[in-house]
């Protein structure tokens, strides 16, 4: 478990279920995560967060507010490269969550965690070119844009790009 101020980064338990499940079923916010929303019953979410949590290559963190244990959300960093020292970051926040900066401090967290014990160096992202409050928030957290990939993701019936993002962690 890693302690912030306002959170705790730890592994999922059974009780997060039912909080994780209204993350995974909100269409508008998968969609903003570039993830294709599917009904997701408590029974998937629990084989979703298995399936994360058993990879070599990926570290998953529920957010939960310290006070009270509420999920305020979980990050995840996949395909973990120990030998080049770097990784994917996913990040999935409440609505309810944002604006308090509960995702910027379990940013701090994760990436202390990840470059002094897994050694990871670099992380990067993928985000929507036409999201701007999430581009923000990566620039506050000292991601910069390293590329972009025109026309990538399909929203309904268009077709958006996305942008990659990277930041070096211990800088």
């Amino acid at each position: 478990m890693l302690q912030g101020d306002q959170l705790v980064l730890r592994e999922w338990r059974e009780s997060d279920l039912e909080a994780i499940a209204v993350l995974r079923n909100n269409v508008e916010l998968q969609a903003l995560l570039m993830s294709q929303a599917k009904p997701n019953s408590i029974e998937r979410v629990r084989r979703w967060l298995i399936e994360r949590s058993s990879r070599d290559d990926m570290v998953f963190f529920v957010a939960a507010a310290r006070a009270d244990d509420t999920v305020l959300g979980y990050l995840q960093v996949a395909n973990i490269d120990s030998f080049h020292g770097v990784g994917e970051i996913g990040i999935c926040f409440s609505p309810a969550a944002h604006g308090n900066h509960s995702a910027l401090e379990a940013c701090q967290l994760l990436d202390s965690y990840l470059h002094r014990t897994l050694g990871v160096r670099k992380l990067t992202l993928k985000v929507l070119a036409d999201n701007a409050r999430a581009i923000a928030f990566y620039r506050k957290s000292g991601y910069r844009e390293v590329g972009t990939m025109t026309q990538h993701f399909r929203v309904g019936d268009q077709h958006q790009s996305v942008l990659i993002m990277e930041r070096f962690l211990g800088e």
